[in-house]
């Protein structure tokens, strides 16, 4: 059969460290045990998570124009892919025998002819991939979240603002007003609180007496930025910092009313709490079914907005017994549920090599970035560069070397958290239908989302499609095929 062997890194940090060639190694002692004929190697240095993968397409496409079906041999299943789109289109190839997985640490081989057993490992090791890069990401998040909590912005500062290396306490990062702009500031909201001025007209006030071109867009946010009083507001959330204030809160609710007008009324949408709203289409005609109250009890049906097609009217609690029917299908045994748990536990040794791989391109790119910051000081020193070329470029390797140092520090909460959230997926599968019985609407409307997806009503009967990795779970069920998560092989 012909092959191809992958070994990827997600950057040149990780190449450096000898990744690609320990791949090989092991990708070549495989080749060598099975005697592999017509063997191509690739070596790929490019992020998986990445919405277009140039490289990969590439292998894929030479794939597709083969003649013969392809092994594509690779290390652990996280080194082909970390997310579910590129299974799409692997699956395909692998239902028409164009291609043949291998993966070595999975001791897992996917062909045309895999069992949905074996189809769930291969989803599964996707996800724990996925889930492992997205808490990484989540805890990067977090980190600024107690920034700001905290009272400090994580981000270029505002207009009339600049950030700085010094603070009260000392060698923290700091935003300080901005003397050649705070007062512009202060002078803009003064002028718009009058009622004399416009957006245009204080533009070109702007314009005339500080020489700073502003668009009426970029003045009609520094009017609305609470943060010039004292408050930083992200994504709806107001957080008290640390820094000084440029105008007062009464200056600022001042150009807020001169702004909205005093006779503006907040228009909240009250629609009525039925669980099912928007979930589920017409077979039929693809409109929306909808609810409606009548004589105690609520009842759904089509719109007919295309029109009338004599829609049936399904009772809720028949449409909740059906979804009682969709989570059942995905629930597995206690004892099925502990084998698969014993599974992940066993892929636990995996992800720490992940975590120490990814502990030293980090640490390389702290040390590069510590080299570049000590060459920059060097050439200002020596008078090549100017000191606001130094000032600029020593702030960006100072943010270069914070960004790295939060995802060393996420790191070791990033693993402890990826086991947790799969132990929850499954935990979800195995408590679906009592979850969803004792629910609250929006916790229903949650369980939908997260395990269910194009929800159609044909004739009365609701028909679904299941997420992944819910879609391989509820194979297994119907197959009775969970056993073979733990075959000898996997051992």
């Amino acid at each position: 059969m012909k092959a191809i062997t992958l070994a990827r890194v997600s950057s040149k940090e990780q190449e450096e460290n000898n990744s690609i060639p320990s791949q090989l190694r092991r990708l070549n002692d495989y080749v060598e045990r099975h005697s592999f004929e017509d063997v191509e190697t690739h070596k790929l240095v490019e992020s998986s998570t990445k919405a277009t993968r140039k490289q990969f397409s590439e292998i894929i496409d030479r794939i597709k124009l083969s003649n013969e079906t392809v092994a594509l041999i690779v290390d652990t299943i996280d080194r082909l892919q970390r997310d579910f789109r590129e299974s799409v289109l692997l699956d395909e190839l692998r239902k028409k025998g164009k291609v043949e997985l291998h993966f070595l640490r999975e001791n897992l081989i996917i062909n045309d002819k895999s069992n949905s057993a074996d189809i769930l490992r291969w989803d599964m090791g996707v996800m724990f991939a996925k889930s492992y890069v997205t808490q990484l990401s989540d805890n990067v998040k977090r980190g600024n979240e107690q920034k700001r909590i905290n009272g400090e912005w994580c981000g270029k500062a505002p207009f009339g603002y600049v950030n700085t290396d010094f603070s009260e306490g000392g060698g923290r990062k700091w935003i300080a007003p901005d003397k050649a702009t705070e007062h512009v500031v202060y002078d803009m909201y003064n002028r718009y609180a009058s009622g004399a001025y416009s957006m245009n007209t204080l533009r070109r006030y702007i314009m005339s007496e500080y020489r700073i071109q502003l668009a009426t867009s970029q003045i009609d946010r520094i009017l609305k930025n609470t943060f010039y009083y004292g408050v930083m507001t992200v994504k709806g959330i107001e957080y008290r910092h640390k820094y000084e204030p440029l105008i007062s809160k009464e200056l600022f609710d001042k150009v807020q009313e001169v702004k909205n007008g005093f006779n503006k009324k907040k228009f909240k949408y009250a629609g009525l709490p039925y669980p099912y709203r928007g979930l589920i289409k017409c077979g039929a005609c693809g409109c929306s079914i909808t609810p409606e109250k009548s004589k105690g009890h609520t009842y759904y049906h089509c719109t007919q907005y295309h029109g009338k097609h004599n829609a049936l009217y399904i009772r809720e609690e028949d449409l909740t017994k059906q979804l009682m029917q969709a989570f059942a299908n995905i629930q597995p045994t206690q004892e099925q549920y502990e084998q698969v748990m014993g599974l992940l536990k066993a892929s636990h040794g995996d992800k720490m090599k992940y975590r120490e791989q990814n502990l030293t391109s980090l640490q390389a790119e702290l040390n590069k970035a510590d080299k570049r910051t000590e060459k920059l000081y060097e050439s200002y020193l020596d008078g090549d560069i100017d000191k606001d070329y130094y000032k600029k470029k020593n702030q960006e390797l100072k943010s270069q070397k914070e960004n790295v140092q939060n995802k060393i520090d996420s790191l070791d909460k990033a693993s402890d958290d990826f086991y947790v959230t799969v132990e929850n997926i499954m935990r979800i599968s195995r408590d679906a239908p009592k979850l969803f019985e004792s629910s609250k609407l929006e916790q229903k409307r949650e369980l939908i989302n997260l395990v269910l997806q194009n929800l159609e009503l044909h004739n009365g009967q609701l028909r679904w499609e299941y997420k992944k990795p819910f879609d391989s779970m509820a194979s297994c069920n119907k197959t009775s095929n969970w056993l073979g998560l733990v075959d000898s092989n996997f051992k």
